[in-house]
Formats: C-alpha cells, structure tokens, sequence
C-alpha cells in the first residue's frame, strides 16, 4: 500500500473520509448542543468533582518546605511549611456517572506515588469501574429506598459520562475509547494534548439511521468542553494558565536554597493559589447548589434516570462519603 493512502479496507471508513480535509477540521468539534436542562445536570456534576478537588488539593510539587512565590496562601500558621502533606500526584481528578445519575466512582493523578507517568486519573477510573461493575450496592451511597441498579447502567460504559478536570491525553482518550465510554466533559483545556479527543470523535464518528431518526455515533468518547456546559470556572482556569505561563517564562521562580523552578508546565499552575481559589468557590458554589436546589428539579434525559434533584442529592451523597471516609483518588474501602 503506498503512503499517500489510509490504512482502511473500505473508502466508507471515516478516517478514509477525512484523510484529504485540513488538520483544523479534523480536530475541530462543534459547540455541544444541550438544553438548559441537561446543562444543569452537567453542572452538578462539575461543581462535585471540583468540591473534591478542593477537598484533596495539594500543592507541594516539590516537597513542604522552600519559596513557592505563586502559592504563599497556602503556608501554614508558622510561614514555615506548605499545607497539604505528601505529594502523591498532580492535581488532575476524573468522576465517572452512570445512564441513570448516579456516581460511579472517582480517581485521581497518582504519578508520584507510583512513580510513574503513566497513572493518569481518568486511566486510572476506568479501570477502577469495570473493577465495580459487578457490584451493585453503588459504593455505599446508595438511599435505603433506591431500586436496584440496572445491570446496562453499570457495566455498558457507552452509558457512562467521565468528567475530568483537565483535558485528557492519548492514554486517556485511547483507554476511555477501548471501555466505550460516551461522553467526557472536561473542565480545563490541556495544549499538550493536541486536541486528541476531538481528533478521535471525528475519525470514529458515523451517522446510524436516516431522516429524522439518523444520529452520529463513534467508538471515541464524545468530548465536550466546560464552556459548552455553561460552566464558567473554564474559561476562567484557561485564562490563568495563559498568564502564569507568560510570568514563568519572563521570570523564573526560586523554589528554596536558590533553586530556579523554570516549568511553565500546566501541572505545576495547577499547584498554585490562583487554581486553588477556583476549587474553593466551586466547592462553595456546590455546597450552595445543594442547600438552594435544582433549577430544574423535575428533569430526566429519559424515564429511567433520576431527576436532577435525585441526582443533585446522589451527587451529595457521594462527596459526603468521599470527603469524610476517602483517601487520595480511592475512597472505597475494598
């Protein structure tokens, strides 16, 4: 096969398809279209992962103690140490939820505990929800009078929405793609991934059906950015990065004994108090959500799931849970 052809077997493949269109195009989605409704439900669940960002936020990339000019609010009483504890990885989380609301599970970076770079938080929840899918008693969150969960909920991912704070990378996409997932909302935008997600939705998409009935379908996780959501912390974080980014390269930071800290690395913006500020008033808005309401508590995407009210409280039930009995990413005791 010569190189200017794609490694298809039928010219109706899409890749086959795209293979002549522009790069821009191909990594390109349009706006996610979702009512007012659906949007809510998708906040609820945004505002929870960012409340257990809060709830687990550490910054000492580079151990407790020395000068993080970009992090003097989170120094102890005594100015001598950085709040927080061992750093075990970046501040990256992932929350999946099933077809009918509820939570799955959530996970978190863990590259520096397990020395690796290849322990990314949304890696790490797939495999941590098939490792689930046979159980059936939802974590230990579950209301006494709840039904039973449907076994197409829990164990056909296609069904499963991942919300992630930061834009997921190949691994993610690739792995997230292999366990069919449906949709990913992310949170933040991530330059080094070079749009991956949205390259793998346009070369795996394909319309099923015609007419009125016809839908897009595809193996890749459909990615859907904060800003499509109504989620306003998004363009908020991308705007930060972009100007701590600038200050990093302008002037480098001193990290103790002199140490010039020269990243501009999006992990170590996500250390710093600006990032943290934006969990906290997320978290705030969240635990203000919960006290306040749904706006449309009586809404379903269709008969089986729970309205956002029921999911507004499940989504509560689970950061209780997380937030008082959980550990770093693994709040499950088993």
């Amino acid at each position: 096969m010569s190189d200017d052809k794609p490694y298809v077997l039928t010219p109706n493949a899409p890749i086959a398809k795209k293979w002549e269109r522009p790069l821009k195009e191909v990594a390109t989605l349009p706006p996610y279209e979702a009512s007012a409704e659906e949007k809510e439900r998708h906040r609820i669940y945004s505002l929870m992962l960012f409340a257990l960002m809060k709830r687990f936020f550490n910054g000492n990339k580079n151990g407790g103690r020395g000068q993080y000019p970009w992090r003097e609010g989170q120094l102890d009483d005594d100015k001598a140490r950085y709040r927080g504890g061992d750093y075990l990885g970046h501040n990256i989380g992932a929350l999946a939820v099933d077809g009918r609301g509820e939570v799955i599970d959530f996970d978190f970076n863990h590259n520096q505990l397990f020395s690796s770079s290849a322990e990314h938080a949304e890696a790490r929840l797939i495999r941590r929800v098939f490792s689930l899918t046979q159980i059936y008693d939802s974590w230990q969150t579950r209301g006494p009078d709840d039904p039973p969960r449907a076994f197409g909920y829990s164990t056909v991912l296609s069904n499963v929405t991942v919300y992630t704070s930061l834009e997921s990378c190949a691994q993610c996409s690739g792995i997230m793609a292999l366990g069919q997932v449906g949709k990913v909302v992310y949170l933040q935008r991530d330059p080094g991934t070079y749009h991956i997600g949205n390259i793998m939705w346009n070369l795996t998409a394909r319309e099923v059906g015609g007419g009125e009935a016809a839908q897009i379908k595809a193996t890749a996780p459909r990615p859907i950015p904060g800003s499509d959501i109504g989620f306003d912390y998004f363009d908020e974080l991308n705007e930060k990065y972009a100007a701590y980014f600038k200050a990093v390269k302008k002037k480098p930071f001193h990290i103790g004994d002199k140490r010039k800290d020269l990243s501009s690395a999006l992990t170590s913006f996500l250390c710093c108090d600006d990032t943290l500020d934006i969990y906290s008033r997320a978290q705030a808005e969240f635990f203000k959500l919960v006290k306040k309401g749904a706006k449309f508590p009586k809404y379903r995407p269709d008969k089986r799931a729970l309205t956002n009210a029921d999911a507004l409280a499940s989504a509560q039930r689970f950061f209780d849970y997380a937030a008082d009995v959980g550990r770093r990413g693994t709040p499950h005791n088993m």
